[in-house]
């Protein structure tokens, strides 16, 4: 896994429970591109991706599948493109912040996954060098599918009458031209690192014979 940190703000465009357009570029520009915004730096953090743990249940969706504990409420949704999303969610110590781990499907981007991940690297990288930002790639669990990019970082969301720090990770993986599946998880940072948000994500599957 290779892993870059950006700090300088600069201008990009951003994918958080959001979807591109329409549309792919060729093949040619498309294999330029991922060479230009692939991560160059040493990972900080090794992220692997891990077996069911046996007190999980796996849950299936359009094309993968996750695995979840039981604490967590299950919600079939359409995002924003009118695409089936699966909301996976257990309250926080935050009001109105739940820890939250959601999969999205991006039907017929407009750029790779590699372009994606730069963009949404530089656009939280602009908030400063408290976003810490970072970007890497994780091996998918798909033979035939290329390595995911993951973008982690932090941002300050409102919670009462407060902000409150949330920690983000997102995982986006190519599985053809035609489909991104974005994997995001996200909780209050203080009780990040012992929630479950970042383990499940890690259980993600692709089924690309099912992904279509």
């Amino acid at each position: 896994m290779t892993r870059r940190r950006l700090t300088a703000p600069v201008v990009g465009g951003l994918l958080v429970l959001a979807l591109s357009g329409c549309g792919n570029g060729s093949q040619d520009s498309a294999a330029t591109r991922k060479s230009v915004y692939e991560p160059t730096e040493s990972p900080t953090m090794a992220v692997t991706m891990i077996d069911l743990p046996g007190d999980y249940s796996t849950v299936e969706g359009e094309g993968f599948s996750i695995g979840v504990p039981g604490e967590f409420q299950q919600q079939r949704t359409t995002s924003s493109n009118g695409e089936p999303m699966l909301v996976l969610e257990k309250p926080s110590q935050a009001r109105n912040l739940p820890q939250r781990v959601a999969v999205i499907r991006d039907v017929d981007p407009k750029t790779p996954a590699s372009e994606q991940s730069f963009a949404l690297e530089t656009s939280k990288a602009a908030a400063g060098p408290e976003a810490e930002v970072e970007r890497s790639t994780v091996p998918s669990t798909g033979d035939e599918l290329e390595p995911a990019y993951l973008v982690t970082w932090k941002e300050s969301r409102p919670s009462g009458g407060d902000r409150v720090e949330v920690t983000y990770w997102q995982l986006l993986q190519q599985v053809d031209d035609g489909l991104i599946l974005n994997v995001v998880a996200l909780a209050p940072s203080e009780e990040f690192e012992t929630s479950e948000v970042s383990k499940i994500l890690r259980t993600f599957v692709v089924d690309a014979s099912s992904a279509a």
